[in-house]
């Protein structure tokens, strides 16, 4: 089951295997905790497992997604 939800930019963005984010200008998926550095298409989302950060040029263009597996 998949399931929407906001993302609150000024206190950081989750982290969780079931959390999940997605980029509305390429329609790429990123998990938010992968085993290694992952990015959108277009590098609007960039997770960095070494600097332990993920970065968003244009967070308007950025949403949460839960998957959970039943």
């Amino acid at each position: 089951m998949e399931k929407y939800f906001s993302l609150e930019h000024s206190i950081g963005y989750p982290r969780d295997a079931a959390i999940w984010f997605e980029c509305t200008a390429c329609g790429g998926r990123l998990p938010s905790d992968p085993p290694t550095s992952v990015a959108c298409k277009c590098r609007n989302i960039i997770v960095d497992v070494d600097a332990g950060r993920i970065a968003v040029k244009d967070r308007d263009s950025m949403r949460g997604l839960r998957i959970e597996v039943e």
